[in-house]
């Protein structure tokens, strides 16, 4: 009924106006209103578009955490070879040539090289006294054998008289403790303080500790002598060996 009225109302205003009326809305019975009638078509068009921003942050989200999870998972894969091949000495670059890259990008003396892992990755450690009388840190990768890190080591202190009363150098005394071990892999080499006070001389006096891995995979823990590189004492998994060897 009240839709007759005001389209009846519409007419006539246009019969006595001699113009076109133009109706913007129409409100229909069954009771829609202007604000329960339907969207109009930039509405469902927006909605359609928020939507699909939506789905889309789901996506993007969802593909950061795999390649998160993938991630992760490399680096953990990584990890645990460096680590097996730390514990083992699977190194694709043995201790001999590790010791002629760190001496030819610091010339001087080692007095310690290990086989360690370092961000996942497999490098040999080097602590050096150059021949410009300052300690010097130096990582080389242990498969590729480039440089890692080449910095000097201002907090180092280690008495340098030390280093020069020792006659042998790190890669000989990982060629005797290798002998020793059973011809085994050499995974670190360390030139040690003895620290006595006692000595009758004064001289400062140093001894080296190595460790070696044989193809068995018994670890070996040796100690030689600072100077003559003479084995002092011998450990490994199968008990004390003492300084027999």
């Amino acid at each position: 009924m009240k839709r007759k009225v005001i389209i009846a109302t519409v007419t006539a205003a246009a019969l006595v106006g001699g113009g076109t009326a133009t109706a913007f809305g129409v409100a229909g019975s069954g009771g829609d209103s202007a604000e329960g009638k339907p969207a109009s078509s930039s509405q469902s068009h927006t909605r359609s578009a928020e939507h699909d921003d939506d789905r889309g942050d789901g996506h993007d989200d969802d593909r950061g955490d795999r390649d998160d999870r993938a991630a992760d998972g490399k680096d953990g894969k990584d990890g645990d070879r460096a680590d097996k091949a730390e514990d083992t000495g699977a190194a694709d670059v043995s201790f001999a040539r590790a010791a002629q890259s760190v001496l030819k990008e610091v010339p001087g003396s080692i007095t310690e090289l290990e086989l360690d892992t370092d961000h996942n990755t497999l490098v040999w450690e080097a602590d050096v006294l150059g021949k410009d009388n300052k300690w010097h840190e130096v990582k080389i990768d242990a498969t590729k054998g480039d440089v890692v890190t080449n910095r000097v080591d201002t907090h180092k202190d280690d008495d340098r008289s030390v280093v020069r009363a020792a006659h042998l150098d790190a890669a000989e005394v990982g060629k005797k403790a290798a002998d020793a071990g059973k011809g085994g892999t050499v995974t670190s080499v360390s030139l040690e303080d003895d620290a006595d006070d006692d000595a009758d001389d004064g001289a400062a006096k140093g001894h080296w500790e190595a460790e070696t891995v044989d193809k068995q995979g018994t670890e070996h823990e040796l100690v030689l002598d600072g100077a003559s590189g003479k084995v002092l004492d011998h450990e490994s998994d199968q008990g004390d060996q003492g300084d027999d060897d």
